[in-house]
């Protein structure tokens, strides 16, 4: 089924509606996808959304895709074998709205996230439009990502920042039971 036409792929009906109702299935899977019970439940929907989700990722409860609904470029990708842990959230888009602060003192945020094969997303996370997470890296729980972040890289914190990089003589990460 190609992604433009879905969830439509009767041709029958025309662009105009399709286009119409894009927004509102999205934000139907969205929030499907947010309380879902099991992460390939989550992907499921979030395929529907148009996102770019590779093969055996894993995806945490209470995820969260801030966008713009019309928008229907590909805003998120994540490669194979992601993690992403509970309550992440993803924004491909910010900006304070209807506020009489914008757009004089706000430039509003918009642009794609592109996670990496084998990279870990931490509970919490938030990773900001423009951002790529590099293959293998790692971001701390609650980390705010608001650079790109280098291949096999640690970074954690708000904004996050690198700690370190991981190498072929790390053990892996996590409790060590060596007593």
């Amino acid at each position: 089924m190609a992604r433009e036409t879905f969830p439509f792929p009767d041709e029958r009906i025309p662009f105009e509606v399709k286009q119409t109702l894009r927004p509102l299935f999205k934000r139907v899977f969205k929030t499907l996808a947010k309380h879902a019970p099991g992460s390939s439940v989550r992907i499921g929907l979030l395929r529907a959304c148009g996102f770019r989700i590779g093969e055996s990722v894993y995806l945490g409860e209470d995820i969260i895709v801030a966008e713009i609904l019309e928008d229907g470029s590909e805003k998120l990708v994540l490669g194979d074998r992601v993690a992403v842990g509970p309550r992440v959230t993803f924004v491909t888009s910010s900006d304070p709205n209807k506020s009489r602060i914008s757009p004089k003192y706000v430039t509003p945020l918009r642009g794609r996230i592109v996670v990496g094969n084998d990279a870990w997303i931490g509970a919490g996370a938030i990773i900001l439009p423009n951002v790529t997470i590099g293959e293998q890296a790692v971001v701390g729980a609650g980390a705010v990502v608001t650079k790109d972040v280098p291949r096999m890289a640690v970074v954690a914190g708000v904004p996050a920042r690198i700690l370190r990089f991981l190498d072929d003589t790390d053990k892996p990460l996590g409790v060590s039971l060596d007593i």
